[in-house]
């Protein structure tokens, strides 16, 4: 990533050719610069500087005294690069730098030294970082050509959370609560169940997609990513428990109705033609005896009468019988992934967070 950077790069050194040529302190602005000896600083990791700008374009000034001590002062701004690891984003603590050495010069004609152990920064309110400190060191870097004195300043930068937690935090946890309705729902309305969850899935895709678009293109997941594909899962999840509980519903309809279909084609008249039969032929069967007479029509009225009691003993005999406990395989999916989903996505965000609040 790219960080800018304004201030006032203060360079000072002994000239011993102006030592005893002044009678007082005198400073020489714009042009006039170009007439002393001068430095040659460039930044190592800077994109874009007015650091090597002609004095006549930027800010700039140089007073020496009598004893020949130069301070040649400059207004400079850095479009620097900044290798950024956003494993832990938006967690993560950053480490930003510059480094300043000469172009032209090596370590036998300038050696770059901090006249000073601290770094005055002045602006230290960003809108997502929050300022920690700053760092100094100087090192010679080493080339075939020959070697050169450089000086670094690091600064250390903690992200701000605020925009994250309004902007993506707090929105995906509302979709992923919001796709839990559709277990309350009607097992029988696949089609809103359906659409509610294809509605959550889309939204978090977008969230995760806005998101990345204004971020580096990293080969990596981030924090931030990790919890958007969590939460990716569960809404997919409810969406996949949405068509198990709607087959299992359907499949157990299919069953009680091949049972019913079964059961009705088993009670079929001809079982009550066989026993009017049956009373018709055995005489002894219905109650009379070999030596009185009775007509057809007693006969059969007697029979009908029989079969009756029958039926209503059989009748009877069903009503006192008490009906088996039907569980609901759907209904029981819906139950238990209202208490689950909501439990097991409490644990990871108590997980997510302890881990990377503990970690930064």
């Amino acid at each position: 990533m790219e960080f800018k950077v304004f201030g006032y790069l203060r360079q000072q050194w002994k000239d011993e050719r102006l030592a005893g040529k002044l009678d007082k302190a005198i400073t020489i602005k714009g042009a006039n610069i170009n007439r002393l000896w001068l430095p040659d600083p460039f930044c190592y990791n800077a994109r874009d500087t007015n650091l090597m700008l002609p004095d006549s374009a930027v800010h700039s000034k140089v007073s020496i005294d009598v004893q020949g001590n130069v301070l040649y002062t400059k207004g400079v701004s850095f479009l620097a690069s900044c290798e950024m690891d956003l494993r832990h984003f938006p967690f993560d603590s950053q480490e930003c730098f510059l480094k300043i050495g000469s172009y032209a010069y090596s370590t036998e004609d300038i050696i770059y030294k901090w006249k000073y152990k601290d770094v005055n920064v002045e602006a230290k309110q960003m809108a997502q970082f929050d300022y920690c400190r700053a760092s100094l060191s100087t090192s010679v870097d080493i080339f075939k050509i020959g070697n050169f004195s450089t000086i670094t300043v690091s600064y250390y930068f903690k992200r701000r959370m605020g925009y994250y937690l309004i902007q993506v935090y707090f929105p995906d946890v509302c979709v992923v609560a919001l796709s839990w309705i559709v277990f309350w729902m009607d097992k029988t309305d696949m089609g809103n169940r359906m659409a509610l969850g294809i509605t959550t899935i889309l939204t978090i895709m977008f969230l995760l997609g806005s998101l990345n678009g204004t971020m580096p293109r990293v080969s990596y997941p981030k924090a931030l990513d990790w919890y958007l594909l969590v939460s990716f899962s569960f809404a997919f999840l409810a969406l996949v428990e949405c068509m198990v509980v709607f087959v299992v519903w359907l499949s157990a309809n299919k069953r009680k109705a091949k049972k019913e279909k079964d059961t009705t084609s088993a009670k079929s008249p001809s079982t009550v033609m066989a026993l009017l039969h049956v009373g018709q032929n055995g005489g002894p069967s219905i109650g009379y005896d070999d030596d009185k007479h009775q007509s057809d029509d007693d006969v059969n009225r007697g029979c009908l009468s029989n079969i009756e009691s029958v039926t209503r003993e059989d009748t009877s005999f069903l009503s006192h019988k008490k009906p088996c406990k039907v569980i609901d395989t759907a209904d029981l999916i819906d139950k238990m992934s209202r208490a689950l989903f909501p439990l097991i996505f409490l644990i990871f965000n108590i997980v997510y967070w302890c881990y990377y609040s503990l970690a930064n």
